[in-house]
């Protein structure tokens, strides 16, 4: 039953790795495949301290640094809309040089 479980997260985190590296032309779809294998992320990890270590603190600081990961990701987002008037990556490369 947990071999399969392992299985079936390790093929989610997957296609959210192959949705991270084909989708990048906003930033908003960048900063949500982020999301996504956080939110993955932290399925393994809940699972992991469940079977072996049982500190639940541990599981405390890792969302305290994915919500912090979320509020600067939302806070550039709305930096850049702002100065650029969009989020998309490359006329952000092409408005540098």
């Amino acid at each position: 039953m947990i071999n399969l479980f392992i299985i079936v997260l390790i093929f989610i985190i997957f296609f959210g790795i192959i949705f991270y590296i084909f989708n990048f032309n906003h930033l908003l779809i960048i900063l949500l495949g982020l999301e996504y294998l956080l939110l993955i992320l932290s399925l393994i990890f809940f699972f992991y301290l469940i079977i072996f270590i049982k500190q639940y603190i541990l599981l405390l600081i890792f969302f305290i640094f994915c919500i912090s990961e979320r509020v600067l990701g939302l806070t550039i987002l709305i930096i850049i809309v702002r100065f650029y008037g969009n989020d998309y990556l490359k006329s952000l490369i092409i408005l540098q040089c």
